[in-house]
């Protein structure tokens, strides 16, 4: 596995040289938004779809696209894994804590929209409640204020706000799978004897 730290500032200062202001965090946002709902996301479609969501005209520079195709791939073995690999894409622990709290706003922001894109004309109201709920509670995340006060309880409260989205991810992926095979169970032909 990629540790975070070792992406984030390299992917920020390669979307920075290519013009394009949105963060390594929301963009990793919605890659995991797109594989929750099993989204196809071979390298050009998954790079197409993130170059339409930032309104980037022509392709991605080489650096960039090798490294959102890394953290793809990182995503598809989290998500296809036990799930305890899945981790969000956001800045250095010691970066300062309002900085990281945006991050992690941008993350669930972009998770809505991969998720959007990827379950486009599903209606609310066929998705399972335990799906909802984590929708909910990544919608409510995505628009967080930044703390006034940086100290350990608020470090604290970062810490367990950003696992509680890290399992709403997964909370997601599972719920939509299981969606998935229920449709295809339902859909299948009854077998004869």
């Amino acid at each position: 596995m990629t540790d975070s730290s070792d992406v984030f500032q390299p992917l920020a200062d390669a979307l920075g040289q290519a013009g394009v202001r949105h963060s390594p965090s929301e963009l990793h946002g919605v890659l995991c938004g797109l594989l929750s709902t099993g989204m196809e996301t071979e390298a050009p479609a998954m790079l197409g779809v993130l170059a339409s969501h930032v309104d980037l005209t022509g392709n991605w520079p080489e650096r960039v696209a090798s490294l959102l195709v890394a953290l793809r791939d990182e995503a598809v073995l989290a998500f296809d894994g036990d799930g305890l690999d899945l981790s969000l894409l956001l800045p250095d622990d010691d970066e300062e804590l309002g900085l990281r709290v945006a991050a992690l706003g941008q993350w669930c922001e972009g998770f809505l929209v991969g998720f959007g894109t990827g379950s486009a004309g599903a209606s609310d109201a066929s998705l399972p409640p335990a799906l909802q709920e984590a929708i909910a509670d990544l919608a409510a995340v995505s628009q967080v204020d930044v703390p006034d006060q940086d100290g350990a309880e608020e470090e604290a409260l970062f810490a367990a706000v950003t696992e509680h989205c890290r399992m709403a991810a997964l909370m997601v992926f599972t719920e939509w799978q299981l969606r998935a095979r229920r449709q295809e169970t339902a859909a299948a032909p009854a077998t004869r004897h």
